[in-house]
């Protein structure tokens, strides 16, 4: 409607000042073209500084699932001098690690104790009344982006890794596979045995979770060692 005003004022501005058909259509003209003055005035206004709307937040949260199966990682990409990061993640084991969308956006990440996932927040500007949405609604700006924020929230045993650096990673978990299961095979054994020393009693219920603990930590340990080295490169 703005625009359409607009072009209606500029043109019968335009014929009152051509055309002497009254001996007030210099005041007529004059009317017509504050009229298109203020409708210009009011497009420009709605296109730069969001005039006659308002900002809408929507939080959306998914589960995050690990970039790898091996462990558990987040991966991104750096850009240019390395400050700005595109992250690749997936929301569901069966799909394949997608990138964070970048236009007008930011992202984090955060440690948590809950269960690792990503909320997206979005900001984006609506018309704020009826009035609003018929007078701009030609320009179709409705429902335009503001920021949509990214926070992924992990565990204490994610790392945070470039693709490349998970690339290198997995060759060497792939190349020292070996080395790694005789280490964490020596490690469990270790842990078991202490355990059993201070508490002949154990269970076998308490002996399989003994177990099941002590792999799991020492084979973390293990691999960590190989992201730091992939790290420090």
């Amino acid at each position: 409607m703005s625009v359409i005003l607009l072009i209606i004022a500029l043109v019968f501005f335009f014929i009152c000042s051509v055309i002497p058909f009254s001996k007030y259509h210099g005041i007529i003209a004059f009317f017509f073209l504050v009229i298109a003055t203020l409708s210009g005035v009011s497009i420009v206004a709605n296109d730069t500084y969001h005039y006659g709307m308002k900002v809408k937040t929507t939080t959306t949260r998914y589960q995050l699932v690990s970039a790898s199966d091996k462990m558990n990682v987040l991966l991104y990409q750096p850009l240019g001098n390395g400050s700005e990061k595109v992250y690749l993640y997936k929301t569901s084991s069966k799909q394949k690690t997608k990138p964070m969308k970048t236009k007008d956006s930011s992202a984090k990440y955060v440690i948590t104790s809950d269960k690792p996932n990503v909320t997206i927040t979005e900001k984006r500007y609506v018309y704020k009344d009826g009035l609003s949405k018929f007078f701009f609604g030609i320009l179709h700006n409705n429902n335009e982006l503001k920021h949509r924020y990214y926070t992924f929230n992990i565990n204490r045993d994610w790392n945070v890794l470039t693709a490349k650096q998970a690339k290198e990673l997995d060759k060497l978990v792939k190349k020292n596979q070996a080395a790694l299961k005789s280490q964490v095979e020596t490690t469990v054994k270790a842990k078991v045995a202490a355990a059993m020393q201070a508490n002949p009693q154990m269970s076998t219920e308490q002996q399989k979770e003994l177990i099941q603990q002590a792999q799991n930590e020492a084979t973390q340990a293990a691999i960590q060692k190989l992201v730091d080295s992939v790290k420090n490169k």
